[in-house]
């Protein structure tokens, strides 16, 4: 019997890995002051808005960039140098720095979406001219400029999400998607042109974020009243990438009328039914007051029942991130 209990056990941490869900938080672009939201994969509901204008920095209209270090999320504004690090759960604020860069650059360029690549940040920095040429925009984590790429043969190349797909780097501009090359040209950077099939024509494409472990790449869109969330297929072979619609976010909490260009994806904690980084009692109370039921929130290994699954990966993994 005991061996039985052991391998059930084993089983279900497996389980637990095998259907690791997560958050993607989105921007919200629009008229200052602006919000991030919290989109949680396994509800499919919008559950926590954060609004960094209220904690005394710099207003904007686009808190965005939305990277993932393995331990904090980072949130940069369009318009100013600003960065700031937050719990990845919860949003609450860790800490705030900068670019180690000149205020005037946010005269020529936005800055949106951004990844983390090899302990680098990246970031898409669109032109404010149509006659200027797109950034890719690189620093170290600690806001230091390492480098930076230019279209100039492009112009059409105006970066809004951004996202390494592996070792593959991919953006998108308002109408496209593309696949970043780097010619033997000192600074520069070319897109290949990717055919995307699923969106409906008049939305205006959005930020990426990637789930590696799933090899899940994400798109948010938006007509200019409501926002959608995608799932990309990619075939880099044909040079093309099929859309699945996820949920219509506006639909979900996400405000209409606001645009999506920045998407940053945090993976779930095995066991935290309640969402906020911390296995602990409260989650385990979560689990037993929905047991036998059907509620996501509660349903960790996403089998459609609360169940003893559940239980025993809150069990398992308690106290893991408190």
């Amino acid at each position: 019997m005991r061996h039985f209990a052991i391998g059930f056990g084993l089983a279900t941490l497996l389980m637990a890995g095998a259907y690791a869900d997560g958050y993607l938080w989105l921007s919200a672009a629009g008229s200052p002051p602006g919000s991030v939201y919290r989109y949680n994969l396994r509800t499919g509901q919008v559950d926590r808005v954060i609004t960094p204008g209220a904690w005394g920095f710099v207003q904007s209209g686009d808190y965005n960039l939305l990277a993932y270090d393995g331990s904090a999320l980072h949130i940069g504004l369009e318009n100013d140098r600003t960065l700031l690090k937050v719990n990845p759960y919860t949003g609450a604020l860790l800490s705030a720095f900068g670019y180690n860069m000149c205020n005037c650059f946010y005269g020529h360029h936005f800055m949106k979406d951004g990844a983390f690549y090899e302990s680098e940040l990246w970031r898409a920095a669109p032109a404010r001219a149509a006659n200027s040429a797109g950034i890719l925009y690189v620093s170290d984590a600690n806001g230091v400029p390492t480098m930076a790429y230019y279209a100039p043969n492009q112009l059409f190349l105006q970066p809004i999400g951004l996202e390494w797909v592996g070792d593959v780097l991919m953006i998108t501009t308002l109408q496209g998607l593309y696949r970043v090359r780097f010619p033997d040209q000192p600074m520069e950077f070319e897109g290949e042109a990717y055919t995307l099939s699923g969106v409906p024509s008049g939305h205006m494409l959005g930020g990426l974020a990637y789930d590696a472990p799933r090899d899940a790449l994400y798109l948010g869109t938006s007509d200019g009243n409501s926002a959608m969330l995608w799932r990309l297929t990619l075939d880099h072979g044909a040079q093309s990438a099929t859309a699945t619609l996820v949920d219509i976010l506006t639909l979900k909490g996400y405000p209409s009328g606001r645009y999506p260009t920045a998407l940053g994806f945090v993976p779930a904690r095995p066991g935290d039914a309640d969402d906020n980084g911390c296995v602990d009692d409260a989650d385990l109370l979560t689990v037993l007051f929905a047991f036998g039921g059907s509620n996501a929130q509660a349903d960790l290994d996403a089998d459609g029942i609360v169940d003893d699954a559940d239980l025993l990966i809150v069990l398992f993994n308690f106290g893991s991130g408190c």
